[in-house]
């Protein structure tokens, strides 16, 4: 038996194969191979594959599909309640961020226009406080007396003049009235007079000369307002 293993490892050509014997010719395999045994003849404790072991694994994966159908549809319709609270919450704040967008529009709008309406009557009290100086320059005037120095009189209409337009140029405009249906809004009546030549609310004389910064009335204008005469008994 020693020389026959010897033989199969020393030797110089490609060992042929060796076989065991196991008691008999028919009982011989090649060395390093088992013999091949029935499902029958194999080990107990060995899985068959296709066998219980896989049935088993198939029967678990249905039970547990069964039982979790879908992960995470319990716990969605557990946040449900707390997804439409903060979706309302979300409406609401968008609606007040609205409300809020449109009253800084509006804000702006209006410091817009005070700052433009401070801009431009800046000095409504200045002219204002101008305008009984220019009324005592038109009455002298009107009232100068007679064998004035023409040359003298004729300076201070043009120095009267050029007062008005720098008025003017400030935004300063007269006020018409005579002629014009009575406007409580731009006149002051102070006296009234009977006639049939006029419609009854008519301005017939101009008192006191009225004026307006650009589209405010500064100083309404003094007048008398034509009235009917009364019918005699």
């Amino acid at each position: 038996m020693d020389r026959w293993w010897r033989e199969c490892a020393w030797s110089a050509r490609p060992p042929p194969t060796c076989w065991r014997t196991s008691g008999t010719d028919s009982g011989r395999t090649p060395m390093g191979k088992k013999p091949n045994m029935s499902p029958k003849h194999q080990a107990p404790d060995q899985p068959v594959p296709g066998g219980e072991t896989g049935r088993q694994s198939v029967v678990d994966t249905r039970a547990s599909s069964v039982e979790d159908p879908q992960p995470g549809t319990a716990s969605q319709q557990a946040v449900d309640p707390e997804l439409q609270t903060a979706r309302d919450d979300a409406e609401a704040m968008f609606a007040r961020y609205q409300r809020l967008a449109a009253d800084f529009e509006n804000y702006k709008r209006r410091t817009r226009q005070e700052l433009a309406d401070r801009t431009q009557y800046a000095n409504e009290e200045l002219l204002r406080k101008l305008l009984p100086i220019l009324d005592n320059l038109r009455r002298a005037l009107d009232h100068a007396p007679e064998g004035i120095d023409r040359n003298w009189f004729e300076g201070i209409k043009l120095v009267a003049r050029q007062f008005e337009e720098t008025l003017q140029a400030q935004g300063l405009s007269t006020i018409p009235a005579v002629g014009e249906k009575f406007d409580p809004s731009q006149h002051e009546a102070i006296a009234r007079e009977e006639t049939d030549e006029h419609e009854e609310g008519t301005v017939v004389e101009e008192m006191q000369p009225g004026y307006r910064l650009h589209q405010r009335v500064l100083r309404p204008t003094l007048v008398k307002v034509a009235h009917p005469r009364a019918l005699k008994s």
